[in-house]
């Protein structure tokens, strides 16, 4: 009965702690958000190029 008691208790203790600092889980928000914002930036290039290839070839194909 002590022994689920204690583990119970550290159980418990973990969770709070845990749920007490938020640094870490803001710094890996953040991370995660500047990884998903520079995939954006270079998917928005690339479909950018990719329109520019798709221009210069109607260009030269119509003129």
């Amino acid at each position: 009965m002590k022994a689920i008691l204690t583990t119970l208790v550290l159980a418990a203790l973990c969770c709070l702690t845990s749920c007490s600092s938020n640094d870490e889980l803001q710094e890996r928000l953040d991370k995660r958000t500047d990884a998903y914002s520079n995939f954006q930036e270079r998917r928005e290039m690339r479909a950018d190029a990719r329109q520019q290839r798709t221009d210069a070839w109607f260009d030269r194909a119509m003129h």
